[in-house]
This record gives C-alpha cells, sequence and structure tokens, in this order.
C-alpha cells in the first residue's frame, strides 16, 4: 500500500511541475571513475521510475516463488503431523487388544513428527515393559527426558513404577530413596516406597512411612488402620522361631493393636509353636476377661492343657456372650464332664447345627461307647461341612 501511495505521489508531481519543467530540461550528470552519464532532468526521473518500478516486479515475482517454496514445506509438514498422529492412534488401539510390539513400532515411529513426542516415548516404554523388555523400556524413557529435561521427576517416577510393576523393587529402591532426599514429602515418591515396602515385606520401614502417607492423604483413616495391621502381622510371622523376638515385638506393638482378635489369635498361635498351649491359653483368657472375641472363643477348645479349670470358670461366668456356651461344651468334653458337655451340646445342637459340634458330638458318644450314635453325628459333620 505505501509503494502505490509513493508511485501516485509521484505521478502526480509530474502532472503537476512536468508543464513548468518542460521549457527547462535541466542537467543531469553521473561521473563513477572512466564512465559518465549525462542526462536532462525528465529523462532521469523517468529512469529512476522505471527502474524502481522493476524492482517491484522483481520483489513481486521473489514473493510469489518462495511463499510457493514455504506452502509446500507447510503442506509436507502437515502431512508428516497428520502421519505421526494416525500413526498414535493406532499405536493407542494395538495397545489396548494387547499387541505390544506394533504398539511400541508405531509410537516410535509418531514421535519423530508428533507435536508431543513425550508421550509417544511413554507409551512405547509402557509397550516395552509389557514386552518384558526392560533394556528397551529405559532407552525410551531416556529419549522422553530428551525431549522434556524439566520432566526429569515425572519420568524418574514412571520408570520407579515401572519397574515396581516388573518385580525390580531394588532398584526402585535405590531410585525413590534418592528422590525422597530431595522430595521428602512428595506425595507420588512416599506411595510408591509403600508399595515397594510391600512387596520387599519391609515392615519396619513401613511402620515408619504410614503416618507420612496419612499427613500428605496418601491414606484414609481406614486404609491406614488397615496397613498398620497387616505390617504388625507381618513383624509377627517374622518374629516366629524366636521367643525372645516375638515378645519383643508383642509389647512395640500400640495397646489398642494388642487387642485385635487378629493379631491375638496369630500371637497365640506362634506362642503355642514355641512354648506350649499353655502359653496361648493365658494369653487369650487375658483378653477375654476384657472382652469376649467370638474368634479366641472358638480357637479355646483347639489348646490341649493338663488343666481345663480356669477355662471353665471364665466360660462358666459368660455364657450369655455369642460363642461362649459353644466353646465351653467342648472345654467340658475336653476336661472329662462327659455329662455337662453332653447337655450343653445337645443345647447348642438344638440352636444352631454346625460341623464342629457334631463332631464334638460325635467324640462324646465314642468315649460313651456309643458307635453307632457317634458315627451318625460324624456323618452328619461331614454333611454340615460339605464334604
Amino acid at each position: 500500500m505505501i509503494r502505490l501511495i509513493i508511485l501516485v505521489a509521484v505521478m502526480v508531481a509530474g502532472l503537476a511541475f512536468g508543464p513548468e519543467a518542460s521549457g527547462n530540461k535541466g542537467y543531469v550528470m553521473i561521473s563513477l571513475g572512466n564512465y559518465t552519464v549525462e542526462s536532462s532532468v525528465t529523462s532521469a526521473v523517468i529512469l529512476a521510475i522505471l527502474f524502481y518500478g522493476l524492482l517491484l516486479a522483481v520483489e513481486w515475482l521473489l514473493a510469489r516463488v518462495f511463499g510457493l517454496r514455504r506452502r509446500t514445506l507447510g503442506w509436507y509438514g502437515s502431512r508428516r503431523r497428520r502421519k505421526a498422529n494416525q500413526q498414535t492412534v493406532a499405536a493407542t488401539l494395538a495397545f489396548a487388544e494387547g499387541q505390544y510390539g506394533q504398539a511400541e513400532k508405531l509410537m516410535v515411529k509418531g514421535a519423530r513428527n508428533s507435536e508431543t513426542p513425550l508421550l509417544n516415548y511413554l507409551s512405547a516404554a509402557k509397550a516395552a515393559q509389557a514386552r518384558g523388555d526392560e533394556s528397551r523400556r529405559d532407552h525410551y524413557l531416556q529419549q522422553a527426558q530428551e525431549e522434556h529435561p524439566k520432566a526429569e521427576l515425572a519420568l524418574t517416577l514412571t520408570q520407579t513404577q515401572l519397574q515396581i510393576e516388573q518385580g525390580q523393587y531394588e532398584s526402585a529402591l535405590a531410585t525413590l530413596e534418592s528422590l525422597r532426599a530431595l522430595n521428602p514429602r512428595h506425595p507420588m515418591v512416599l506411595d510408591q516406597l509403600r508399595q515397594v515396602q510391600l512387596a520387599r515385606q519391609d515392615w519396619p520401614a513401613l511402620l515408619e512411612l504410614i503416618p507420612i502417607l496419612h499427613k500428605v492423604g496418601r491414606l484414609t483413616p481406614k486404609e491406614e488402620e488397615a496397613l498398620t495391621r497387616q505390617a504388625w502381622i507381618g513383624r509377627l510371622q517374622q518374629g516366629a522361631g524366636d521367643v525372645d523376638k516375638l515378645a519383643a515385638i508383642w509389647q512395640a506393638m500400640p495397646k489398642k493393636l494388642r487387642q485385635d482378635p487378629e493379631l491375638l489369635l496369630g500371637y497365640g498361635r506362634q506362642l503355642q509353636a514355641l512354648q506350649g498351649d499353655q502359653a496361648a491359653a493365658q494369653l487369650w483368657l487375658d483378653a477375654l476377661r476384657k472382652e469376649a472375641h467370638p474368634e479366641l472363643l472358638a480357637e479355646l477348645p483347639r489348646l490341649r492343657l493338663d488343666d481345663y479349670q480356669p477355662l471353665l470358670t471364665l466360660l462358666g461366668k459368660m455364657q450369655d456372650k455369642p460363642g461362649a456356651q459353644a466353646a465351653l461344651a467342648q472345654i467340658c468334653l475336653l476336661a472329662g464332664q462327659l455329662d455337662q458337655a453332653q447337655q450343653l451340646l445337645e443345647l447348642e445342637l438344638a440352636k444352631a447345627p454346625s460341623a464342629t459340634l457334631c463332631h464334638a458330638m460325635g467324640q462324646l458318644m465314642d468315649k460313651r461307647r456309643l458307635t453307632n450314635k457317634a458315627n451318625e453325628y460324624y456323618r452328619q459333620a461331614l454333611q454340615l461341612a460339605g464334604i
């Protein structure tokens, strides 16, 4: 537009001053080295205008040529991007169908012209992981980091998560410990540490981590409670075989958990294996005096003791509790109090027949040498047990 205004201005000036200058043509001389050019002012102006017009024409021609080149390059670039998008979509579908080799190949091809190569390499790493090729998985993660250096933390966490899924716990742990030193309260770092410690059954480390996980919002109160119980159960199992170690673990446990029926059962059974049934009986009796846990009541008849009187005394005081009378009936049988055992067993069988009670009644009939009745109760026990 500016060039057009200049041309129009020159033409207007020529029309305005041309007639006046026609009687006085003037003189223009240009000397350059050994060359000299002479012309009238009018001819010089006309030549200048023509030269300028020629420059405009050349500029227009060049713009057309190079503009065409840019459009051609843009078309090819757009075509490559469309193809890369198509390859990425096909790779995603292949991954969903379980064709991991094809998905990996297409993701890598699409990354070359993709607008988001980082995502392509991440998906290729997951496909390589699914094929069990750990070296290629790590190679793609490295390429992803080269594409996006600022994503180092996210990519490292992706790598450790893939290592966890692959069972490479030691490698994942070493990396996560380094990340935790730099990001001590990063939720994802802590959550992956939880996964590793669970897999490695590192219960002491997990117990230290659980409160931190709760503080950063990775565990609800219920999840925290369940995970804490699981960790202490694991610690008790690891202490099996050593009475002193087992007792130290039990005493280190929070008081609330020492009243948990599952933990009481587990600890009692380990005491049975190490010290005999008497130690387990004492543990369970102390717990039952505080609360009548049905799980512990059901476990009492499995004890083999020299003296059942403490059990009989306690169960006699709590016959109104669920499971107490059935346990008392079986303890009476073990203690040789057959009449009371039979009376209680008949009452319990009338209320709710079970395989355990039928088997106990069969044993009682055996002791009374009533073989036919014993066999009948044994058959009922097998039927109720679904055998």
